[in-house]
């Protein structure tokens, strides 16, 4: 799929085609939707507001063989920059640029990657390496486990149900451990490597744990294992403390996540780094600035829990319902 994106219009850009020059940024996204244009509408809006008049051209990936191509496509339009949004966006240009030469790979800023390091994008968070630099989708353990003991502290025991083998996730429940050996939380984990096991899972959790943690885990933050989770959550009167708002509307108590838009204007700010001349090889990772909280009155009503108004006030969103 292929869509034109503006920033000085569509005009603008077809010419830029017509006469044989590259685009100033390709932009390549993992898939449609909210999620992802929250994020790129801020990029636009952010380089616009430093002055910057780009031609820009959008990709979609769509899930089917065609996909495959697009990385080629991309570079024939030879960008300054590309912007990969999301990590199938970057996994799909890095595998493309094992096989071209150095010379023939543009700059990529990757957003919304929860681990770069782990998918090779980058060699480190202080020094990208490579020819890719962004922004990290991650939110310190500490930072979580700490909304939950704010609003439910006799949580001393959290269970948490993951993939062991997603490398992700790995990594996030080994920052979790360090974290909440620090906070005085015993982290209780169960093992899911596929949606058939949640159930399994929860069950091995019972009657060990005063609360749940939802990560981003590819298997349990799917629709029905999520859903599986809230439910067994309400069943044993546990709060779960999630990573997005969506989850909370669903019933979690609290989360703490990442604002998207952000994810765009930090992205923004590397993109002007490399036009302004600095490779992407030398950039550091950056991580998000700020974070939403999102409450959920009535599942605090029905644990019994109250949520100062302090917390309430500063709040993304709270779902009374």
């Amino acid at each position: 799929m292929l869509r034109v994106g503006t920033v000085v219009g569509i005009w603008g850009v077809a010419c830029a085609l017509l006469y044989g020059q590259g685009v100033d940024v390709a932009i390549l996204q993992s898939g449609e939707g909210g999620f992802y244009a929250e994020a790129v509408q801020r990029f636009h809006a952010t380089l616009e507001q430093q002055g910057y008049s780009l031609q820009t051209l959008t990709f979609v990936l769509k899930g089917d063989r065609s996909d495959q191509d697009l990385p080629r496509r991309i570079l024939e339009k030879r960008p300054k920059v590309i912007l990969a949004v999301g990590t199938n966006a970057a996994k799909a240009l890095r595998a493309y640029y094992e096989k071209v030469p150095p010379q023939q790979q543009a700059p990529v800023v990757f957003l919304q990657v929860l681990d770069p390091v782990g998918e090779r994008l980058i060699q480190s968070p202080e020094r990208s390496g490579t020819r890719f630099a962004g922004v990290a989708l991650t939110v310190r353990p500490q930072r979580q486990l700490s909304a939950l003991l704010d609003v439910a502290p006799e949580a001393k025991r959290v269970g948490v149900v993951y993939n062991p083998k997603d490398a992700v996730s790995q990594r996030l429940i080994e920052q979790a451990r360090e974290d909440a050996a620090r906070m005085g939380v015993a982290l209780q984990e169960a093992s899911a490597e596929q949606a058939s096991q949640i159930g399994d899972a929860l069950k091995s959790l019972e009657g060990k744990v005063d609360a749940l943690w939802l990560i981003p885990d590819p298997v349990c933050a799917a629709p029905e294992p999520s859903q599986r989770v809230l439910e067994f959550a309400e069943k044993h009167r546990l709060p779960v403390l999630a990573f997005a708002g969506a989850f909370v509307q669903r019933g979690a108590l609290v989360a703490t996540g990442v604002d998207m838009a952000e994810q765009g204007a930090l992205a923004a700010e590397q993109v002007m780094r490399i036009l302004e001349g600095e490779p992407p090889e030398s950039l550091p990772l950056l991580t998000p600035r700020r974070t939403l909280t999102f409450y959920n009155l009535k599942t605090a009503r029905r644990l019994n829990l109250t949520i100062p108004d302090m917390l309430l006030n500063l709040a993304k969103t709270v779902y009374e319902q």
